[in-house]
C-alpha cells in the first residue's frame, strides 16, 4: 500500500528526499508533515472513499497529498489543468470530487469551479495551517492493497477524456516494475539510489509516470519541476544537481535546443508519451544523454520499455525492411498483436496488428462508460489502440496509433516510422504525417514540417526516394504534399496535436518559410 512506501523510505534513506528550488525536505520530515496533514483532513471530514481533486503543478505539497490522502483511505484525483474548461469540469463530474485542494497559481481557475466543488482548501495558507494543527500519529484507518487509490483521465485528444480507477497495488506494481525492467536489462536510463530524479511529467498524467513511487522505493532524491523554466532545467543538469529525468519527446526537443554544449557527465532520460524519432534520439545522444523509451498510457499504466535504442530490422506487410525501436514487456506483462478479428498474429508473420496488453495492474473498466469499456477491455486484456509488429524474442515495435495509421489502397502506411525517417533529414525540427481522403486510394499521406531553414519539397521527396532505394520504406509511403508550419500545436500532454493540425491544413503553406 502506498503509505508504507514513505514509512520505509524515511527509515532506510533518511538523508534522501525532495528538492524544490533550493529547499530540501528529507523523507523523515516529509513523513511527519504527511501524518499531521492526514489527521487534520480526517477531522475535517475527508474520510475513506472521499474523492479529493488536486489542482496544482508538481510541488512538494502535491507530492505529500499522494501519501496523506492514501493514509486515510481517500481517493485522489489529480486534475489536468491544461484541459479546456468544459473537459476539466466533465472529469470533475465523472470523478464526483467532494473536495478541491488548490495550488497558489490556480486560484482563479478554482473560483470558476466553485459551483462544482464548493469545499476548497488553498495552498499554502490553509494547507500549512492543517499541518500545524495536526498530530503526528498514524491514522487508525484500515487500508487494503485492493482499495481505490486514485482516479486518472486520458488527455481526450480523440473525444471526451475517459477515467479509470487505480488501486494501491496497481500504482505501486506498475511503477516498481519499470525500475526492475530498467535494472534487469542494464538500460542506459537505469535509475539508482545515487540519482536525483527530475520529474517533468505532470502528476495529472499517471502520477508523473509513477516517479513519486519510484524515487523513495530505490532511495533516490526527487526534484520537482513546479515553475521550472528551460533555463532552470539546463542549469540543474549542467551543474549535476539532477542526473535523471522523464519527459515527452517535445520536452526533449526543447531541452536540446537550450543545452549549450554536450554534457560532461551522463544524463539519463526516460522518454514516452509519443514516438521518439530517430533524428531526435541521435541528437540527444550527441549531447551525452542516455535514453530509454517507456510505453503505456493512462488507461493501462506502464507496459513496456526499450532495452536500448539500437535500431533493429522489422518486416512490414510489404516484406520490405523498415526500422523501429523494440520494446520489451515489463515483468508480469503480456503483449499480443491481433488482427481485425481479434485473432493473435504469430511473431513470425511480420504483419501489422493492434497491440493488446494484459498485466496485474491494468484497470478493468472506464469510469461510467460501459460502451467504451466493452470495446477496450476484454477478458483481462486491454486494446491499446496502437498498431505494432511482434518479434520472435517477444519484443514489439509500435508503428502507429490505430486512429493515425493511414491505409492507402488497402495497405498500412506506418506513420510513426515515416516520421522517424523524415526526422533524420538535417534541418527538420519536428514532423507530423496526416491522412487526406483520396478517391482512388482511400487515404494518402501528407507531411507537415517544422523547420528553421529552407527545405524545398523537392529535396524532401528526393531524400525519401533514397530511403526507398535503400529498402527502408515502400515508394507508396512518400507523402503526396509537404506543408510548412512555424510551431507545432501541442496537446495538454505535450504531444503534437494532430487533430488540431488537420483542422488547419488548408491554411498551411506549401512553400518553405523564408
Amino acid at each position: 500500500m502506498v503509505p508504507q512506501l514513505l514509512i520505509e523510505a524515511s527509515t532506510k534513506y533518511p538523508r534522501q528526499g525532495i528538492w524544490q528550488k533550493n529547499e530540501f525536505t528529507p523523507y523523515p520530515l516529509m513523513l511527519s508533515r504527511v501524518l499531521k496533514l492526514s489527521n487534520s483532513l480526517l477531522r475535517m471530514g475527508v474520510t475513506p472513499g472521499t474523492v479529493v481533486g488536486i489542482l496544482d503543478a508538481n510541488s512538494l505539497r502535491f507530492l505529500e497529498l499522494h501519501y496523506a490522502l492514501a493514509s486515510i483511505g481517500a481517493i485522489m484525483h489529480p486534475l489536468n489543468f491544461r484541459l479546456p474548461l468544459n473537459d476539466l469540469e466533465y472529469t470533475i463530474r465523472e470523478a464526483q470530487d467532494d473536495w478541491l485542494i488548490v495550488g497558489p497559481e490556480f486560484a482563479s481557475l478554482a473560483d470558476a469551479l466553485k459551483n462544482l466543488i464548493p469545499r476548497q482548501i488553498t495552498m499554502p495558507t490553509q494547507y500549512e495551517a492543517l499541518i500545524d494543527q495536526g498530530d503526528e500519529t498514524f491514522p487508525n484507518i484500515p487500508i487494503k492493497e485492493s482499495d481505490p487509490y486514485s482516479i486518472a483521465f486520458t488527455t481526450g485528444t480523440t473525444g471526451r477524456p475517459r477515467g479509470v480507477i487505480y488501486r494501491h497495488r496497481d500504482i505501486l506494481l506498475s511503477s516498481w516494475q519499470v525500475v526492475h525492467h530498467l535494472a534487469l536489462h542494464d538500460s542506459l536510463a537505469r535509475p539508482t539510489s545515487e540519482d536525483t530524479m527530475l520529474c517533468l511529467i505532470p502528476f495529472a498524467h499517471s502520477h508523473g509516470w509513477g516517479i513519486p513511487f519510484m524515487a523513495p522505493y530505490i532511495g533516490a532524491s526527487l526534484a520537482l519541476s513546479q515553475k521550472l523554466s528551460l533555463t532552470d532545467q539546463v542549469d540543474m543538469i549542467t551543474h549535476k544537481q539532477v542526473s535523471w529525468a522523464n519527459m515527452v519527446p517535445t520536452q526533449l526537443y526543447r531541452l536540446l535546443e537550450h543545452l549549450p554544449r554536450p554534457l560532461s557527465a551522463p544524463f539519463k532520460v526516460l522518454v514516452g508519451g509519443s514516438s521518439l524519432t530517430q533524428g531526435l534520439a541521435k541528437k540527444a545522444q550527441k549531447f551525452g544523454l542516455k535514453l530509454a523509451v517507456i510505453y503505456g498510457g493512462a488507461d493501462q499504466l506502464a507496459s513496456a520499455v526499450s532495452v536500448s535504442l539500437d535500431q533493429s530490422p522489422v518486416v512490414s506487410i510489404q516484406t520490405e525492411p523498415i526500422f523501429s525501436q523494440r520494446l520489451m514487456a515489463l515483468p508480469g506483462v503480456e503483449l499480443q498483436i491481433r488482427d481485425d478479428n481479434l485473432i493473435p498474429l504469430g511473431s513470425e508473420s511480420g504483419h501489422v496488428g493492434q497491440i493488446w496488453v494484459q498485466s496485474p495492474w491494468i484497470p478493468t473498466a472506464y469510469l461510467h462508460d460501459p460502451d467504451a469499456t466493452h470495446k477496450s477491455f476484454r477478458n483481462g486484456w486491454f486494446a491499446t489502440g496502437d498498431l505494432g509488429i511482434g518479434h520472435e524474442d517477444g519484443s514489439v515495435s509500435v508503428v502507429d496509433r490505430l486512429q493515425e495509421g493511414i491505409k492507402s489502397g488497402g495497405e498500412w502506411i506506418a506513420v510513426n516510422l515515416l516520421e522517424t525517417i523524415l526526422s533524420e533529414l538535417e534541418g527538420i525540427d519536428q514532423v507530423a504525417i496526416l491522412a487526406l481522403p483520396d478517391a482512388k486510394w482511400g487515404e494518402r499521406p501528407v507531411a507537415v514540417i517544422q523547420t528553421r531553414q529552407i527545405l524545398e519539397p523537392e529535396s524532401i521527396v528526393a531524400y525519401l526516394l533514397k530511403q526507398v532505394e535503400a529498402g527502408r520504406i515502400p515508394k507508396f509511403w512518400i507523402p503526396d504534399h509537404v506543408f510548412y508550419i512555424k510551431d507545432m500545436p501541442l496537446t495538454s500532454a505535450g504531444k503534437i496535436h494532430k487533430q488540431n493540425l488537420a483542422s488547419k491544413l488548408d491554411m498551411l503553406s506549401q512553400e518553405p518559410h523564408e
